[in-house]
């Protein structure tokens, strides 16, 4: 889950301000190639960089969880950080978030026009699809969504999470 959660939030930083639905092939989905694709035609793409990530779960609505626990979790924020190198830039991301996903994401839609984003992907897991909806802005050095899960739970059916993420360069990677 926060893989998938990470990943959506790579994707949007990294499709910049490609314009339009990336759908290239018309097959009703969107690959990650196809999402990388577009934003090279755009000729923007995200700038290397260190980045900030700011995740803050907003909800979680699970099938018998108890009246007391709706919502539980609201509120709870996880920032990391991370470098995106000239290489990532240039690869659009599709192989790191093959990798941070075990390669069964694609995107159902991927639209940026003008910095706004709209967005659906679909992870492939052990317990099943996991669909994500996500709707938000992005720059070359930013990205800030707001996104909702649809997943199974174990033994408990359906669940869905809200979120937001909020991606921001924060200056150069490290020196290694």
């Amino acid at each position: 889950m926060k893989r998938m959660i990470m990943a959506a939030a790579a994707a949007t930083l990294v499709a910049g301000c490609s314009g339009g639905d990336a759908d290239a092939d018309g097959d009703g989905k969107v690959s990650m190639a196809e999402a990388r694709d577009q934003a090279k035609a755009q000729g923007v793409m995200p700038e290397p960089g260190q980045y900030r990530a700011t995740i803050t779960m907003t909800g979680m609505e699970i099938p018998g969880m108890p009246a007391g626990m709706a919502n539980h979790g609201a509120g709870a924020t996880t920032t990391t950080e991370y470098c995106l190198t000239e290489k990532d830039v240039a690869d659009g991301f599709e192989e790191m978030m093959k990798r941070g996903q075990n390669g069964d994401c694609s995107y159902e839609k991927f639209a940026l026009d003008d910095g706004k984003l709209d967005a659906v992907m679909v992870c492939k897991t052990e317990q099943g699809d996991a669909r994500m909806t996500m709707n938000g802005t992005a720059t070359p050095t930013s990205s800030q969504f707001d996104a909702s899960m649809k997943m199974n739970v174990p033994e408990m059916g359906e669940g869905t999470m809200s979120f937001t993420a909020k991606h921001e360069r924060i200056g150069d990677c490290p020196a290694k």
